[in-house]
């Protein structure tokens, strides 16, 4: 047990230095795990959970899965009787009344085009209010969490949903967070403070029930300012990170834009995180692995940083140089060996093989 692939990974946020190197890549797209097992003639089935276990025992990597939050506080219910084709309407009972929200089925979520819930200074009470009941479905969410400890077990690491409070929990389009934080901040942090709270309840749950970190997300600077990560996000991934401490818990962090100046100036070393994520390269952040890692500290270990679009598009000779890269940029320091966000789908398999398999002999040469 104590060198399964969960002990293995917890063991290397804690102890690296006496641990061997773990490769995981981030949330690889079901599709691409499918595609890798046929690549390499092993069964699927219709269960992700169990497809990404089978790879990982046989290509020797440490898979971590991600759980929802804020589905967990906002249990928006879809009345079909309202609906149309094209638009859900979704329904939320508060003790303020019924919350509404239209909103197109086939939209990316979360997105300006989905029309979030939160337009309004009175859908900011409705929230608040939701964020005020969230106690009433402890069982529900005791579930929730029991059946994700259940179905990964010791084969891998299990991380809790960001709660993301600058998002207001993905209830606000991107575009309106900005707006209403500029036209009513003291609304904005209230709703935040109340997602923040309902939070808390909801990870004290997911603790107690096995999960293994705790987490929080946020922008990187080409969505937001260093000025308004220090009032915006800062304090509460601090908050987060010091009640996951004081409860025993291991805390990660994940940005997966550009964070090079927030590391540089010594921002990150500050979060009290236990795993920072992604460091992400050009396109999708702005960092230069080895330059970045030297200014974290130690004590912390990071993840990530392998460009996904050559993981997609490139050959599996391309991919493995660059892995050997990501490895020797690293030398030294604690890092997971993984990817600079969630494996896009259309990566092909071979390159996602070639990926765990060059990580694997470069990290332990």
């Amino acid at each position: 047990m104590n060198d399964s692939p969960r002990q293995r990974f917890l063991s290397f946020v804690r102890e690296p230095a006496t641990s061997p190197p773990i490769i995981s890549p981030f949330l690889p797209h079901p599709d691409v795990i499918r595609e890798a097992l046929a690549y390499l003639h092993l069964p699927t089935t219709d269960d992700s959970i169990k497809n990404e276990i089978r790879l990982a025992r046989e290509l020797g990597y440490q898979p971590m899965f991600m759980t929802d939050c804020s589905g967990l506080i906002f249990n928006w219910r879809t009345d079909e009787s309202r609906s149309s084709e094209d638009v859900a309407f979704r329904v939320i009972a508060t003790p303020a009344g019924e919350w509404t929200w239209r909103a197109p089925r086939k939209e990316t979520p979360w997105s300006d085009e989905a029309g979030c819930p939160v337009q309004t200074v009175q859908d900011h009470a409705m929230l608040v209010s939701v964020c005020e009941q969230v106690g009433d479905r402890e069982e529900e969410i005791r579930d929730y969490f029991r059946s994700w400890h259940r179905n990964v077990g010791e084969e891998g690491v299990i991380v809790i949903g960001h709660p993301h409070p600058s998002w207001l929990g993905y209830q606000i389009n991107p575009t309106n967070i900005f707006y209403q934080w500029n036209d009513f901040p003291e609304v904005f942090l209230r709703s935040m403070d109340a997602l923040y709270e309902a939070s808390l309840f909801v990870m004290s749950i997911a603790l107690s029930e096995g999960i293994d970190f705790m987490s929080d997300s946020s922008y990187g600077l080409e969505m937001t300012s260093p000025e308004l990560f220090a009032i915006m996000d800062l304090p509460y991934i601090r908050k987060f990170a010091e009640w996951t401490h004081r409860h025993g818990g291991l805390f990660w962090y994940h940005n997966c834009g550009f964070t090079s100046r927030l590391i540089r100036e010594g921002v990150f070393n500050t979060l009290g995180a236990d795993v920072i994520e992604t460091i992400a390269p050009p396109p999708e952040g702005d960092n230069d692995l080895a330059q970045s890692r030297s200014h974290i500290d130690r004590h912390i270990c990071t993840k990530g940083n392998f460009n996904l679009q050559l993981l997609r598009d490139g050959t599996p000779g391309e991919v493995a140089e660059q892995v050997r890269g990501m490895v020797t940029a690293v030398r030294g320091y604690s890092h997971i060996f993984s990817t600079a966000d969630a494996v896009l789908p259309g990566t092909r398999p071979e390159n996602f093989v070639a990926f765990v398999r060059a990580a694997r002999e470069a990290a332990e040469a």
